[in-house]
């Protein structure tokens, strides 16, 4: 009777064992993960009357820039991302990120102010933030059942095209905007997620919350083209803020 007990606990053992060398087997996972992308904090703020900066010494206002680093006027867009994960213990795992994320900008509010400002009919219009990045990071993972939760940190590479930017007057077929090269702007990019993941065999899915911030520099020089009205440059930040809500689906191997 003792040594069936002992071969029935030898057995359950081994099947663990094995259990958990076939885990610890899969220790790469491959996942994509497309979503919605809330821009937060000053990145969608849109106060536009405490953004512009005038011209001084003038009788009548006028704007000399329009500084993104106090409003963004970032709205809603979508992400995509790739991850390369591989887990070098039970509860750990390291991984790099690869994704983009873009942000249409809230030209309303923008061009409502100028054409009470001057009084005349124009048009406002300005490019999507596009960000792309690239990020190595380090998680936590633990299970339960079919369920599995991820948590993680990264800091790795960004790099976001140029604000560009133009206002044109419609009835004197004139246009207010930068002056210059419009090269992209690169900056360190830092971010944390979480993920609640559902296996199907070598197959999870489930939803993914990541945070990511960013601060990118560049200077501007706003003109009116023809007729050359201004001739300072200024030096302004993009901070990007950017919350993103998605699907992950992975593949383990």
């Amino acid at each position: 009777m003792v040594k069936k007990l002992l071969l029935i606990l030898l057995l359950a053992n081994c099947k663990g064992y094995i259990y958990a060398q076939s885990r610890l087997s899969e220790k790469i996972t491959l996942s994509v993960s497309p979503g919605l992308a809330f821009p937060i904090g000053v990145f969608a703020k849109k106060d536009i009357s405490n953004a512009v900066i005038y011209l001084p010494d003038r009788i009548h206002p006028a704007v000399s820039s329009i500084e993104k680093s106090k409003s963004g006027f970032a709205k809603v867009g979508y992400s995509i991302n790739a991850e390369l994960s591989y887990k070098f213990s039970n509860h750990f795992y390291s991984f790099v990120r690869s994704g983009l994320s873009s942000n249409p900008i809230s030209v309303t509010e923008i061009e409502m102010f100028f054409i009470d400002l001057y009084e005349v009919e124009q048009r406002f219009s300005q490019v999507d933030n596009e960000l792309f990045t690239v990020t190595p990071g380090l998680g936590y993972t633990f299970q339960r059942g079919k369920l599995e939760y991820d948590a993680g940190v990264f800091f790795g590479y960004g790099k976001i095209n140029y604000p560009y930017y133009e206002l044109l007057f419609l009835r004197a077929n004139r246009i207010w905007a930068h002056s210059g090269p419009r090269t992209d702007l690169s900056s360190w990019v830092s971010g944390g997620l979480v993920k609640v993941k559902y296996e199907i065999g070598k197959f999870n899915t489930g939803l993914e919350l990541l945070f990511q911030r960013a601060n990118f520099d560049y200077g501007i020089f706003p003109i009116t083209i023809p007729g050359g009205s201004q001739s300072e440059s200024f030096n302004d930040t993009i901070k990007t803020r950017v919350l993103t809500v998605g699907l992950v689906v992975g593949y383990s191997f």
